[in-house]
C-alpha cells in the first residue's frame, strides 16, 4: 500500500498516524465490500471512479483498504453507490446503545424540589400562570 510503513512491532504507519492490526483488518473488509458492491452493480473501476470523482489509483487503493484513503474518497464512493447514508448515520445517537446507556444511568433516581420563596402578595407562580 502505497504511503504505509510497517514498524518493527508490525503496526502500520501513515501520515495519519498508527494503524492497528484490527483497524487495518476493518479497512481492508471495508474495501473489500465496496469492490463487491461495485461490482454488483457491473460498474467498471473508470466509471466508479469517475462517478466519486478521483482517479482508478484512488479507487483501487481504497478498494484494496489502503488505510491513507481520505474520508472525502470513502463518503464518495457510498455516494456513487447512494450508500451516503450508512455514513451520515453511523454513531447515530439513537443507535448508539452504549451512549445511550450511559445517559441512562447518568439520570438521578430522585430529584429534590426547589424551596420556593413565598411571591409578595402571597401568590405563588403557579396562580401567577408561571410554571408547569
Amino acid at each position: 500500500m502505497r504511503g504505509v510503513m510497517r514498524t518493527e512491532t508490525g503496526i502500520q504507519k501513515t501520515k495519519g498516524g498508527a494503524v492497528y492490526p484490527a483497524i487495518a483488518r476493518a479497512l481492508v473488509k471495508l474495501g473489500s465490500d465496496i469492490s463487491l458492491a461495485r461490482r454488483a452493480r457491473r460498474i467498471s473501476t473508470a466509471d466508479f471512479a469517475a462517478q466519486m470523482g478521483v482517479s482508478r489509483a484512488t479507487l483501487q487503493r481504497l478498494e484494496a483498504g489502503d488505510a491513507g484513503c481520505s474520508l472525502n474518497t470513502l463518503a464518495s464512493a457510498l455516494h456513487a453507490l447512494g450508500r451516503v447514508d450508512l455514513l451520515r448515520d453511523l454513531l447515530d445517537q439513537a443507535a448508539d446503545d452504549v451512549g445511550l446507556m450511559v445517559m441512562r444511568n447518568s439520570i438521578p433516581r430522585r430529584v429534590k424540589g426547589r424551596a420556593q420563596a413565598p411571591s409578595a402578595g402571597g401568590q405563588t407562580d403557579l396562580e401567577e400562570g408561571i410554571g408547569w
